[in-house]
């Protein structure tokens, strides 16, 4: 599951980009880095990307270079940062590129308004020739020669710490683009989770990131790799209910640094509703079940976590047998719980019980119940009690006010439809949360 990835556009950052403008300079200009021995940024192309919160972004494309501990590099970069320096939240948030979506953190799931709106640098980095994770193959004279060995491509994860902690060095060539960043944090989702964990098991995310946020991964337990004193900052996962969870829900050793939560009823791969619908996603109309709301709202949380000390919710997990399988509730659905065993929030469509929503790498649903079939007198009332279990999921801080104001009109569209059934019958208006027309 976490391995695998959907056939997504080649670069969708493209699709999703404000502003297709040509770069201000030409592409791919390089300086050789300084006395050879320091990891260095190229002078970059700058290409406009529009204004978020009033805030005018610029993307950076350059070259960054040096040497690992097991050998040289050279690789790109890709930097969006406010063109005004001083206009960051002192915040950098590095994306190592997956090996078929590229940054999707950035353009698919946390989203650009949603970042840059709040001031985050986002910096993408190359830590492998596989694949999209080369971020652009038209750089010329792209190599890495340390690290290891991987289907006959070389992926060494030291590129990503290496560049974390450039971008806060003086002399890295960072500064002008990104200012000062006191605070890095590293993130990856399915394929491009993996080297974090690893870099956490090393030891080499210590010092380069305050916060590692995995998103839908699986693998070894980083609890143990923070008892253990490898790495000193903190972990947040948030993982989809299809991604297998053995090793990573919260044991309660380091529970001041580590988090992990799950989204009942999410596949590996949601739908993103809020990308252009002209966007060719596989995933289109498959399920409106999604860990994308919850992934916003714990980001933010891990945020405040590093920043203030303020300690996120505490974790979850699915609740489950003797036997280790999940216990599912009269509709066929995951329950959740925290790390104590006290039943949580899920998300609001999934608590009122309009669907039996099943996970996988992509997810469905099957058995859609209207509202009188799940007993209610009017689509009022089903208005009522949908409000009922979305502030409850909102208190739980599974989602911010913005997402939860957004599930809320969604179901109140299509008059005597559910939120699920207008997902199914009246896509458009549910994705452009727009009323349907009279029928």
């Amino acid at each position: 599951m976490a391995g695998l990835t959907p056939v997504l556009p080649a670069s969708p950052a493209q699709a999703v980009a404000h502003d297709s403008r040509p770069a201000l300079a030409p592409r791919h200009t390089v300086s050789s880095p300084q006395g050879g021995a320091e990891d260095r940024l190229s002078d970059p192309v700058v290409t406009p990307l529009g204004s978020y919160g009033g805030i005018r972004y610029v993307q950076y494309d350059g070259v960054f270079e040096g040497e690992t501990s097991t050998g040289r590099f050279r690789v790109p970069y890709r930097i969006s940062a406010p063109a005004d320096p001083n206009r960051t939240n002192g915040t950098a948030l590095v994306e190592p590129s997956h090996f078929v979506v590229g940054l999707g953190a950035l353009n698919v799931y946390l989203r650009r308004d949603f970042l840059f709106r709040q001031g985050f640098v986002h910096a993408g980095i190359v830590w492998s020739t596989l694949g999209n994770r080369i971020l652009d193959p038209s750089v010329p004279g792209t190599f890495i020669e340390g690290g290891f060995e991987e289907d006959g491509t070389r992926v060494d994860d030291e590129i990503i710490t290496d560049f974390a902690r450039a971008l806060s060095s003086r002399s890295s060539g960072a500064r002008p683009l990104v200012g000062k960043v006191p605070r890095t944090y590293g993130t990856g989702f399915s394929d491009s989770s993996y080297p974090l964990l690893r870099l956490v098991r090393s030891g080499d995310a210590t010092g380069a990131f305050d916060l590692v946020l995995p998103i839908t991964t699986e693998g070894f337990d980083p609890q143990a790799d923070l008892a253990a004193g490898r790495y000193k900052g903190k972990v947040l996962i948030v993982n989809s209910e299809a991604d297998d969870p053995t090793n990573l829900t919260d044991r309660g050793i380091v529970t001041k640094r580590y988090r992990f939560y799950v989204v009942a009823g999410s596949p590996h791969i949601p739908d993103p509703l809020d990308a252009p619908l002209n966007v060719p996603f596989p995933v289109r109309r498959s399920t409106p079940a999604s860990f994308v709301p919850a992934l916003r709202a714990h980001f933010l949380q891990g945020h405040d976590w590093v920043r203030k000390g303020s300690p996120p919710p505490t974790s979850t997990q699915l609740r489950t047998a003797s036997d280790n399988s999940i216990v599912r509730d009269a509709n066929g659905n995951a329950i959740t719980e925290d790390r104590t065993g006290r039943r949580v929030p899920r998300l609001p469509f999934v608590d009122v019980g309009e669907a039996r929503f099943i996970t996988g790498f992509i997810g469905s649903y099957d058995n859609v119940r209207t509202v009188q079939q799940l007993g209610f007198s009017s689509h009022r009332a089903y208005a009522r009690a949908f409000d009922d279990k979305l502030r409850d999921y909102r208190r739980a801080g599974f989602i911010l006010p913005e997402d939860a104001d957004d599930m809320r009109r969604r179901a109140r569209l299509c008059p005597p439809s559910t939120f699920t059934e207008t997902y199914r019958d009246h896509y458009t208006e549910f994705v452009e949360i727009r009323p349907c027309t009279a029928r």
